[in-house]
């Protein structure tokens, strides 16, 4: 029989037990994932989050293995408890710090970074769980993981942002992040309804160049959709002969036809994303618009035409095909939304209707190596700024591209 004493011990004890039960159960720890092979062990729950194509793990591996030797990744996965609740998808990388004003690159510093890609947060995104996970990045800086973390176009306004911006002492905070605008499309229900969505001089202008290119070239107009993985090769064949041509060639950007390209569109093939539509006139490919359908959306990655054909404005008239196409889907090809990608563009200003604000965000390690970093890149970054709004603000940027653009066309 048990004493009074032992009964009052024993209900005693039993809150103190369950509030030790109750804290092991909310307790917060962040694992860090190092390794490439212990990246399965996230496989579940990384793809019930998932919600970009630029994040899928599939994806995030293919990447990793064409990096050079000594690419490590670096996930922060945190849980509560035994249960995970979100991740940070990065990897850390020995790569560049372009300090650069428009398109001049005035100096490259070699750098040890952690890269954090695009899409790459995953599961609660609260601005508690935020803040722990960018308290973990700055651990890791502090203690010789890299120079700097970089953090690839995050929503201004999302917890992640407000972390990585103003959680940070000034001496390793950005202090120049550069902010864009993201631009996408939600597609109506009827091809009508896209026209109808456009201005009376925009609706004009495309009607007259479609109508001059179908009379110009009667019954030679054909706009093409590449899907399979067998159609990959003659694709990328004909998109090169497109791209070669583009001033985005020029300056070293937009479509290249290489290895590790052609791994992530392989890849994009076999999980039924891919779809790259060509334009030829005359059986000659004169445009194209390469991107992925994943989960209703089609997000655009590559675009491109041959100049030869510029007055009709070949450009637009694929492009607005496929979103006529878009807008009669049905089945597997049903499309919701068109994501225009990175970057702004006076397309996506004309077609866009939803659009959300964007930077890129540096974290410097608080060491003498990422304070000098820093020290180095403000005032670039911040003259490149300034010179950009100033353009913007009288007029000149977009003359001032087109004119840059012209001069690279034609070399």
């Amino acid at each position: 029989m048990k004493t009074v004493s032992a009964i009052l011990d024993e209900q005693l004890t039993k809150p103190a037990l369950i509030r030790r039960a109750h804290e092991a159960l909310n307790e917060v720890r962040v694992r860090i994932i190092r390794e490439a092979s212990e990246v399965a062990s996230l496989r579940d729950v990384w793809e019930a989050w998932n919600w970009h194509p630029n994040a899928d793990i599939d994806h995030y591996l293919t990447v990793l293995r064409a990096m050079p030797e000594g690419t490590n990744p670096m996930i922060l996965a945190l849980y509560r408890g035994n249960r995970p609740v979100a991740m940070l998808i990065g990897r850390v990388e020995d790569g560049d710090l372009s300090l650069r004003i428009g398109y001049k690159n005035l100096m490259r510093v070699r750098v040890r970074k952690m890269v954090f890609i695009y899409g790459g947060l995953l599961g609660e995104c609260s601005a508690e769980n935020c803040g722990i996970v960018i308290k973990s990045v700055n651990d890791c800086l502090r203690h010789g993981d890299a120079d700097l973390a970089f953090f690839n176009s995050l929503r201004t306004n999302s917890p992640l942002h407000l972390a990585a911006t103003r959680l940070q002492s000034v001496f390793v905070r950005d202090c120049a992040p550069m902010t864009e605008m993201h631009r996408g499309m939600k597609v109506p229900a009827k091809a009508d309804d896209v026209y109808r969505a456009l201005s009376a001089k925009v609706r004009k202008n495309l009607g007259w160049q479609a109508r001059k290119l179908v009379k110009d070239f009667s019954g030679e107009v054909e706009v093409r959709c590449f899907r399979e993985p067998a159609e990959l090769e003659p694709a990328l064949h004909d998109v090169e002969q497109v791209a070669r041509m583009t001033y985005q060639r020029g300056l070293g950007v937009g479509f290249v036809d290489a290895p590790i390209l052609r791994q992530f569109l392989s890849l994009q093939a076999q999980k039924g994303w891919l779809r790259a539509y060509i334009l030829y006139i005359a059986d000659r490919p004169c445009a194209f618009w390469i991107g992925k359908l994943y989960k209703k959306t089609f997000h655009s990655d590559f675009m491109g035409y041959n100049p030869e054909y510029s007055k009709y404005s070949p450009g637009m008239f694929l492009v607005m095909n496929v979103i006529e196409k878009f807008a009669d889907g049905r089945g597997s090809d049903l499309v919701g939304e068109v994501d225009f990608g990175l970057g702004d563009a006076q397309y996506k200003a004309v077609l866009g209707n939803a659009e959300w604000q964007e930077s890129s965000v540096y974290v410097f390690a608080p060491t003498l190596a990422g304070l000098g970093l820093n020290f180095l890149r403000t005032p670039t970054a911040l003259i490149d700024q300034l010179a950009k709004r100033y353009l913007d603000k009288t007029g000149l940027l977009q003359k001032t591209k087109r004119i840059w653009r012209r001069r690279v066309a034609n070399r």
